[in-house]
């Protein structure tokens, strides 16, 4: 008999890479296979199809459109201050996975690997935190972790899944059903380079410093808050040597805020907005020198990090309720969407196609390359930034 091998996408726009296709087929007849620029996209063995179509009706980036609307936005930080300094913004993820592990729960979330790739995983002890913490600007492999969640969700267990939006919507689309144990959150993102692209520019950075990279990460909160990074190397007589890759300064991050080394979906992201798949949605509270003044008059430390937190759900809302260590302050999901663009709208190309066609003929080397000659003097902004003092860095933000 002839099989219907199922079309999982027809334009790469189509695919977010979620991987809940994978994991639901009853064949394991699927897997994520990279284009030329590393960005995954499910591919079929079809000697092992069955055409059964499970792949096709899961996908939730195709065929869900979310419904939920914010039930209450908040600005909040963290009072466990150690947990907040590990943190990219106010600690507000570390609080809830405390929470859920102290109460005998598993949390899955983006971790980097031995090779600094990024995947998800579980973690079910408080000491293991510190590996889902902090930003990570490329896309995590999901790997097999709906399946492990659904298990561990059918025995009873209580379960927090973080991910990007889409990584949600794919998890809820796989699962079929809501579950009381489970609690899933969703980030602000701007969009998911691939992994190949980031490990090509860790290459690129290795042999500029001339050293083995042994610790990398994309925020420094000891720079303060922002879009810094920090790089640690070890050369061949194991002299380490610490890098701050400022946010002006690093190509990486340069394209990165630009939004020009995304995968294709990201620019017709339809989570980019109100609607969001998450129970509860985190990321930084930009502009809040702005939006709420008031807030750092009395006492707020913005150098520290403040969150945006947005309860979508009324699980998302009992969920906030019974945090601790959290200090939240009401504010309105509109204030919160002037400077965080994507709760307003996806991010925009650019000049995506002429960056990737410049990496699939050179390389890293050859974007670091067009980044120098663009970027001049610019790249020593963040710099310059970070030497400003507290009150008058306050003052600039809010009245320019």
């Amino acid at each position: 008999m002839e099989k219907n091998i199922p079309v999982l996408y027809q334009e790469k726009s189509d695919c977010c890479g979620c991987g809940a296709c994978l994991n639901i087929c009853p064949r394991n007849a699927i897997r994520m296979a990279a284009d030329e620029c590393g960005f995954l996209y499910p591919k079929i063995d079809v000697d092992l199809c069955v055409g059964c179509r499970k792949c096709t009706s899961v996908c939730a980036f195709q065929n869900t459109n979310e419904n939920n609307t914010p039930l209450n936005t908040y600005a909040a930080v963290s009072q466990n201050k150690e947990q907040a300094v590990k943190s990219a913004s106010g600690g507000i993820f570390a609080s809830l996975a405390e929470d859920y592990i102290n109460k005998g729960g598993i949390v899955f979330g983006a971790a980097f690997d031995e090779k600094r790739g990024v995947s998800h995983r579980s973690i079910n002890k408080t000491e293991m935190l510190y590996l889902l913490q902090g930003s990570k600007y490329v896309q995590s492999k999901i790997g097999n972790t709906y399946k492990e969640t659904k298990e561990l969700l059918n025995s009873g267990r209580k379960v927090l899944f973080s991910g990007t939006p889409c990584q949600i919507a794919g998890l809820k689309s796989y699962l079929g059903t809501e579950y009381d144990g489970l609690l899933t959150v969703d980030i602000i993102c701007h969009g998911v380079p691939s992994e190949k692209i980031f490990q090509s520019y860790l290459r690129f950075i290795e042999d500029k410093y001339e050293g083995k990279l042994t610790d990398f990460t994309f925020r420094d909160k000891n720079i303060g808050w922002g879009i810094n990074g920090k790089a640690v190397f070890e050369n061949q007589a194991g002299k380490k040597k610490k890098v701050t890759l400022w946010q002006s300064g690093s190509s990486y991050l340069f394209y990165f805020i630009k939004g020009w080394i995304y995968r294709e979906n990201c620019y017709r992201c339809k989570y980019a907005g109100a609607h969001r798949p998450g129970d509860i949605t985190l990321g930084d509270y930009w502009g809040i020198e702005k939006q709420h003044p008031e807030f750092l008059s009395d006492g707020w430390d913005e150098s520290k990090g403040i969150s945006v937190v947005i309860a979508n759900t009324e699980k998302g809302k009992v969920a906030l309720e019974g945090l601790q260590e959290v200090e939240f302050r009401q504010s309105t999901f509109k204030k919160a969407a002037v400077a965080n663009g994507q709760l307003r709208h996806p991010s925009e190309q650019g000049k995506r196609s002429e960056i990737l066609e410049l990496y699939r003929s050179g390389g890293w080397n050859a974007l670091e390359q067009m980044y120098q000659k663009k970027i001049g003097l610019k790249k020593y902004s963040s710099q310059i930034k970070a030497i400003i003092p507290q009150n008058i860095k306050r003052w600039l933000k809010a009245n320019i």
